[in-house]
């Protein structure tokens, strides 16, 4: 049977925009929207295999309603500008793909939608998410609303409408003219709301029904229907959808034609929808040179040798150098590089028992060793775990690498560690050919590249892949008498507290327990008098926030938070080391990867995030000590940052300050303060350190009046001081904002990219976050790639001058060197002079080092 498909094109791509997350292409322009309508509409071509199909446009000049009421629609809000971008690029991806494009000066979309409903005898479905279309519902049309994103469909027929909606199609006009409809600016008739509405239609049939019993209606009613006649006749117009729009299509004009042409295939390569481009709806025919061009797939065949001898003689035969390699829990993978006309992929199924198929692990250590062996070079997806699951074998990488990870990483701007799979999946590459597909990608994320961004992949991640690889093998040492020590300690006070808070609430209770917690607060002590259960959970709110508002007055609130502070520190701190210590050492993993700004991060154990501020988090350092004979040299940065921020601005003053060598916290206290230099007291540089380092971050006068206790007013006065004195720190950041909103994205000193989809968000609190981000990411980002160098450059001098001495923890701006007694001297000024000249800058770097036996001493 023959059937349309009508799209509200303006309804459906407003739906899209806002349930498909924010992205754009690499030059910055917004696609979220039409990415997700151009799913949703081959979703409704693969479901209903239309005949037909058109999709109709809101156009901006006025229509014939507002010739009957001027107020038409007024108030309605614009279309987000990221939105509004992406209308004219729907209307081209639709024209490529030779779909009926309807519009017309004077109707609305709704308008041409009903118009071709009724004008043509086939089956019709509308999609659309405005329910003014509900009326349009009849024997042969069926409108498919979109309740919830544009995944969620409810299809309406003549059969379904009234157990669905309760009405009949006619009767929404009706609803319409009574109460009128807010969306629209129809003003329906005053004092009349929804559920009277409804009333008066379920009792009178319709709107002349209501107005011919105008009598049997009494009271306050009676006489707003009566004074709003004239308005309720006005909606019932402004309400009807003209299905006689004098719109010249036939259709013939809407006939669907597929596979679509290699427009289509251009059109969505131009768009980066790659998750579309293997779709089977384009003609082969056409696409094929193009698909070879654009996606350079190769037949791939897989191998599985009989033996790994076998393999090595055939790589050695071959001369190869150069391969692509991944390597799982389940099997060892390989392609031999460059690529001919056809790849074959090599397969080692990797067994557990004797029974299965494949290879045990540590029979594929001649391979590893012929693989990764010196003069070889390999493609690898997080070429450091590759690395230490040979190293597991006692084969140690000699060869060069290319890591993907790292790659899509610095390509797409946004710093997520997803999965080889996820990629793989991504660009339709099928996990039988995951090696193939390494090499694939590597030239995909390549090509994406910038000169600035490819040399800081081959100057800086991929040199320090290898020193990370380092750092995680050495580990650093856990004093475990230290840990037992304070495991003690812990328990014990974990122990008095919890006696003491049974003994306040009068009952013994699971303090871990939010709703247990809850009910003896907020119900038996009545603490907190009014306040509310969480509307999801029905349970009191139990937060450290929400508890530091009773924390001064109550001393079993005092208590519990105390409880939670300890219960933290001996659970993740205590006893999660406990399981990971191996020989007395804790090996983290870092991870290039996993940040927007570049900076590295740590897992298992996570020791970037060792709370420093507290006394019980400082002394957790105490763990961490050199080895046997050993001293631990701690440096750190002193404010890059805020230097950054000076190099960036061209901050004459910051400049001049930090040249000088001047203590830029009391300057600024100075400032903001309005007292000599000599008057500033401890209080002062202690508000003014907040506020320098509140700048960086974007923060607002209600952050800083919270961090520093003091009112939001007062907090904007030092805000406005600040800029004030540091005008040009205040144009940067609004540069930097700017530079986000035209291009989608800010670098760092080196031309790291971080891609900012939130700055064009139509979510305030959303698009201010990207606000803060485009101001903080060069700073933190360049920090990032800083000690990256630095890190490259001391690993470098310590091999080259044979020291024993090794890097053994990275934190934000600090880094830790485990060295020999007697090393200590040269390596410090080693550390030192590499972390202070790893960059040039407009100030001088300058770096705090301190020496001891443990972590806390030495910093």
């Amino acid at each position: 049977m023959e059937t349309l498909v009508l799209i509200d094109g303006n309804s459906l791509l407003n739906r899209a925009y806002y349930a498909t997350p924010v992205f754009t292409t690499k030059d910055g322009l917004p696609t979220n929207g039409v990415f997700g309508f151009v799913k949703l509409m081959l979703k409704i071509i693969e479901d209903k295999k239309p005949t037909y199909f058109a999709v109709a446009f809101d156009l901006r000049a006025p229509t014939f309603r507002h010739g009957m009421f001027t107020d038409y629609k007024a108030g309605r809000k614009p279309m987000p500008d990221d939105l509004a971008k992406q209308v004219p690029i729907l209307k081209d991806v639709l024209s490529a793909m030779q779909i009926k494009i309807c519009q017309m000066e004077g109707y609305e979309a709704d308008d041409l939608l009903g118009t071709l409903a009724k004008r043509f005898d086939v089956q019709t479905y509308i999609y659309t998410g405005d329910r003014d279309a509900y009326q349009l519902v009849d024997d042969t049309t069926s409108v498919c609303f979109t309740r919830k994103g544009v995944s969620d469909i409810l299809q309406l027929t003549v059969d379904n409408f009234q157990a669905e909606i309760g009405f009949t199609p006619a009767q929404i006009i009706d609803l319409k003219s009574l109460m009128g409809d807010k969306s629209d600016n129809i003003p329906g008739v005053p004092g009349v709301g929804e559920k009277s509405a409804q009333n008066l239609i379920q009792t009178y049939g319709d709107l002349n029904g209501v107005y011919a019993n105008l009598n049997n209606i009494t009271g306050a009613l009676n006489r707003k229907l009566e004074e709003g006649k004239e308005s309720a006749y006005l909606s019932h117009k402004l309400a009807t959808i003209d299905t006689n729009a004098p719109i010249d299509v036939t259709l013939a004009d809407c006939v669907l034609k597929t596979p679509f042409s290699v427009s289509v295939y251009e059109k969505f390569v131009e768009l980066e929808f790659k998750s579309l481009l293997n779709l089977q709806i384009f003609d082969k025919t056409q696409t094929e040179e193009k698909e070879e061009t654009q996606i350079e797939r190769t037949k791939v065949t897989e191998k599985f040798p009989e033996s790994v001898e076998e393999t090595i003689s055939l790589i050695r035969e071959s001369g190869a150098t150069s391969f692509a390699c991944d390597w799982t829990q389940a099997e060892f993978r390989f392609v031999i590089l460059p690529f001919k006309n056809q790849v074959t992929e090599y397969v080692f199924p990797i067994k557990t028992g004797l029974l299965d198929a494949g290879v045990f692990e540590n029979q594929l250590l001649p391979l590893c060793k012929e693989i990764l062996g010196n003069g070889k070079h390999v493609i690898a997806y997080n070429a450091k775990s590759l690395m230490h699951r040979a190293k597991s074998l006692d084969c140690i990488p000699e060869c060069t690498f290319d890591d993907v990870s790292i790659l899509k990483c610095l390509a797409n701007g946004l710093g997520n560690s997803d999965s080889l799979q996820f990629c793989l999946d991504y660009y339709q590459i099928p996990t039988q050919n995951r090696a193939y597909g390494l090499a694939w990608l590597k030239e995909e994320y390549i090509s994406k590249l910038n000169e600035e961004e490819l040399r800081l992949y081959n100057q800086v991640e991929l040199p320090l892949v290898r020193v990370l690889f380092d750092m995680e093998t050495q580990g650093v040492h856990v004093d475990e008498a230290t840990l037992a020590e304070l495991s003690n300690r812990y328990n014990q006070e974990k122990t008095a507290l919890t006696q003491r808070i049974y003994m306040l609430a009068g009952e013994v209770f699971n303090v871990n327990s939010t709703q247990q917690l809850g009910k003896v607060l907020f119900e038996k002590l009545k603490i907190g008098q009014g306040i509310k259960k969480n509307k999801d959970s029905k349970a009191y709110k139990t937060t450290a926030e929400e508890l530091e508002k009773f924390a001064e007055d109550n001393e079993i609130v005092q208590l519990v938070l105390r409880y939670r502070t300890v219960q933290k520190l001996h659970s993740t701190y205590i006893e999660g080391f406990r399981p990971i210590i191996v020989n007395g050492k804790v090996h983290t993993t870092y991870n290039q990867s996993n940040t927007a700004t570049g900076r590295l991060s740590s897992a298992n154990p996570n020791l970037q995030n060792i709370p420093i501020r507290t006394d019980e988090g400082k002394e957790l350092r105490k763990l961490f000590t050199a080895s046997e004979g050993h001293v631990l040299i701690d440096a750190d940065y002193s404010q890059i940052e805020l230097r950054l921020l000076a190099h960036f601005s061209g901050c004459k003053e910051l400049i001049q300050a930090y040249c000088d060598n001047q203590d830029i916290h009391a300057i600024t206290a100075s400032q903001v303060f309005e007292v000599p230099l000599n008057e500033v007291t401890p209080t002062m540089r202690r508000e003014a350190k907040a506020v320098n380092f509140g700048i960086i971050y974007g923060i607002s006068a209600f952050g800083l009046a919270t961090d520093l206790n003091i009112s939001a007013k007062k907090a904007q006065t030092y805000i406005n001081r600040y800029f004030e004195t540091y005008s040009d720190v205040q144009t940067y950041m609004q540069n930097n904002v700017q530079t986000a909103k035209e291009k989608g994205f800010v670098t760092t000193l080196l031309g790291r990219r971080r891609v900012i989809n939130e700055i064009k968000a139509s979510n305030h609190n959303v698009r201010a976050f990207g606000e803060r981000a485009a101001m903080n990411m060069p700073l933190q980002g360049s920090s990032a790639d800083i000690i990256k160098i630095a890190m490259i450059n001391v690993a470098k001098k310590l091999k080259d001058g044979n020291y024993k001495a090794r890097l053994v923890l990275q934190v934000h701006d600090e880094l830790v060197i485990d060295c020999p007694e007697n090393e200590q001297i040269n390596v410090a000024e080693i550390l030192k002079t590499e972390m202070e000249n790893a960059v040039g800058l407009r100030v001088p770097l300058t770096v705090d080092v301190h020496v001891g036996k443990n972590w806390f001493d030495a910093k």
